[in-house]
């Protein structure tokens, strides 16, 4: 069934190279929708089939709908398998063959040649092929992880995975259909049962356990505030949820809940954002879980992706020169830093030996930082939300799924003020932008899941449908799109330090800077005729650049370029971020706490126009759009835009037209994940 092999009678299914189990109830409808391949199957016939003579809900189809998409890694917006065919029922859309037969794969000895001499004759050719290969090949690595199961299957989200020291216990964060609070779970590898341990009105996340295993530890939001609170789980799991919680401090409304460390030393560190750097914190705990003290750590900047089990020694990912690069740092001796990876473009990882990170990008990979060689645990992998490691339990537990990012527009012309979608929400879109008259948008798409290229749309105003203009190489990605004033034009700037210019009528592209050191500072000329941009030379003083449409050259500038005035600066520009929050935090305090503000500015960069700016709060998972006015300082409540549940590493922005009246901006709209187990071959050591 396209590239999934289905074995009905072992109750198994291969995807990816790789067998799993499939439900019974799954398979059930797997084979019904088969039997009516191409035809809509509808709910009633499903219920017949597959709950005969039990009274069920339509529900229980969705439900099970939503598992078994899961399951096949299918997408409902973009369906390879499963099609929705509404107010009818569901259609099966894959294509369907019988696997070839060994009969079939063998190929008929010629007539008239002696079969023993031809048999002899392969044989002998396959065993010197063998040996060639085998003593001029290296020898290849097995991942020491092989793929157990999934411990979840059910419309939603788990995120936030901790293993209990001794590896029994997974605690995660669960977010349930239709839902816009986590809700606390732990799966007990003994009973195999999911427990809920917390669920209330209230949203618990990001559990984590104390170094002896009796304390979990977690973020608890409500609209009006953030605290970490404390639970005793040194009892049977039945009595967990009775026990007494206890709060330990107070959190940051304004951030999204980063990971809690409870440290060997009984101290809980996590990052936290200082106006325009992260830094590490750590509450002090004495045995009775009293606060002791808070501690700086000023030296130590950069998320904590990870800690040393037993010890404080803290994995980062740290801003630098060129992205972010991944370094250790201990807390007692935090000057000391070390660099794992330089150039880290990875969205999570976590420490499996002390020279030795497991990591994620398009797959699973141990990556061996002596020797710089990588290991592949998976092959390509959906979105990856959290990852676990249990050297108790050898056990490598990661969370799976798709997530849909869409860009869409607010008219400020209107006092309603709807949301119109720009883009289709079956990949992820990012990067959009607004030409300075308002007329035409652009976007960049990206299908993470199946490791395709980029491709750049873009859209007229008055027009219902975008147009592809441009795809990228290599999976690049875009950093940023600037229109030409005369909307003739598309400057581009990837993330690896390209320029293009996409000629928007020919829908064909000039690459203008491919080698150049530190590319910053791209803007264009008021008569749409020139590009300008900033590189470094060899001991890093900037060189200014101008390329000409016309001549099609670069050349370069003798004197310094004067920078446009803030307001018409872009993310390239050196500081600008900086700039841009000292611009404002001073106009707004007075509406809003500055770490809040910072917080949300890290989220979503405001943007300014001729008459203000635009700005995202974030308070808890609620995000809303305010104005602040430049005439006469007030702020306004624009438009409330939905929730932000969980950071998948995708960039969201923020942009406008010159006037302030077209706003552009993308969100993540719906994220599927399920937990998916992976045991150990030979053993953690």
């Amino acid at each position: 069934m396209n590239d999934v092999l289905v074995e009905p009678a072992a109750l198994k299914i291969k995807i990816s190279g790789q067998w799993q189990a499939i439900e019974a109830k799954q398979l059930a409808l797997l084979l019904l929708l088969i039997q009516h391949q191409g035809h809509c199957v509808s709910r009633d016939t499903i219920i017949q089939k597959l709950w005969p003579n039990t009274l069920v809900s339509d529900n229980s189809v969705s439900q099970l709908i939503a598992q078994l998409r899961k399951t096949l890694q299918d997408n409902k917006a973009a369906a390879k398998f499963i099609k929705t065919i509404p107010r009818e029922g569901y259609q099966l859309v894959a294509s369907i063959s019988e696997p070839p037969s060994i009969q079939e794969k063998l190929i008929a000895p010629r007539i008239n040649r002696p079969v023993n001499w031809l048999l002899f004759g392969c044989l002998f050719g396959v065993l010197i092929s063998v040996g060639v290969n085998y003593f001029s090949q290296p020898i290849v690595q097995k991942s020491p992880f092989k793929y157990e199961s999934r411990l979840t299957s059910a419309p939603g989200l788990e995120v936030y995975l901790r293993y209990s020291p001794n590896g029994r216990y997974l605690a995660f964060s669960h977010l349930g259909e239709n839902q816009s609070q986590f809700d606390l779970a732990i799966y007990d590898s003994q009973s195999k049962i999911v427990h809920s341990l917390k669920s209330s009105s209230y949203s618990e996340e990001a559990p984590v356990w104390s170094p002896d295993g009796k304390w979990l530890a977690y973020y608890r939001f409500d609209p009006f505030k953030c605290e970490v609170r404390v639970i005793a789980v040194d009892k049977t799991i039945e009595m967990w949820r009775l026990e007494r919680e206890k709060k330990l401090f107070d959190c940051e409304l304004g951030y999204g809940p980063r990971k809690l460390y409870w440290l060997s030393n009984n101290h809980i560190a996590f990052s936290t954002q200082k106006i325009n750097n992260l830094i590490v914190e750590s509450y002090e705990l004495d045995q009775q879980l009293n606060i002791v003290n808070l501690h700086q750590y000023p030296d130590v900047t950069g998320e904590i992706i990870d800690v040393l089990p037993g010890s404080t020694k803290l994995l980062l990912k740290s801003k630098s020169r060129d992205g972010f690069d991944l370094v250790t740092q201990t807390l007692e001796n935090p000057k000391t830093k070390k660099s794992v990876f330089s150039s880290f473009n990875a969205s999570l990882a976590l420490w499996y030996q002390p020279d030795q990170v497991i990591t994620v990008r398009d797959k699973l990979l141990i990556q061996n930082t002596a020797m710089n060689t990588a290991l592949p645990i998976t092959a390509n992998a959906s979105l990856v939300g959290d990852l676990a490691l249990s050297k108790a339990s050898h056990s490598l537990a990661h969370s799976e799924g798709y997530a849909q990012v869409s860009v869409y527009r607010l008219d400020n012309l209107n006092s309603n003020k709807y949301l119109v979608p720009i883009s289709s929400a079956t990949r992820l879109d990012i990067s959009p932008s607004v030409s300075s008259d308002g007329n035409y948008y652009a976007f960049v798409s990206i299908q993470a899941q199946q490791n395709l290229n980029s491709e750049v749309w873009v859209r007229n105003k008055l027009r219902a449908n975008a147009e592809l203009a441009y795809t990228l190489e290599n999976n690049e990605l875009a950093r940023s799109l600037l229109f030409s004033p005369d909307n003739q034009y598309l400057a581009l700037m990837t993330e690896s330090n390209k320029l293009l210019v996409i000629n928007l009528f020919a829908k064909s592209a000039v690459k203008i800077a491919t080698e150049f050191t530190a590319l910053r500072n791209v803007y264009w000329a008021k008569d749409s005729h020139s590009l300008f941009f900033t590189s470094s030379d060899e001991n890093g003083q900037p060189l200014n650049w101008q390329y000409d449409l016309l001549d099609s050259g670069n050349k370069l500038l003798s004197t310094p370029q004067k920078w446009p005035p803030l307001r018409e600066r872009n993310i390239t520009f050196t500081q600008f971020s900086e700039d841009l929050k000292s611009y404002l935090l001073p106009r707004l305090t007075a509406y809003f706490d500055e770490p809040q503000l910072t917080a949300s500015f890290a989220l979503y960069l405001p943007v300014l126009h001729e008459y203000g700016a635009y700005f995202v709060i974030r308070s808890g998972h609620k995000l809303s759009l305010y104005e602040y006015v430049n005439k006469t300082g007030e702020v306004n409540l624009l438009k409330e835009l939905g929730t932000y549940l969980y950071d998948i590493n995708t960039p969201l922005a923020l942009t406008t037209s010159k006037d302030g009246q077209q706003i552009l901006f993308n969100r993540i709209d719906d994220i599927e994940m399920d937990i998916v187990l992976h045991k150990s071959v030979k053993g953690v050591e």
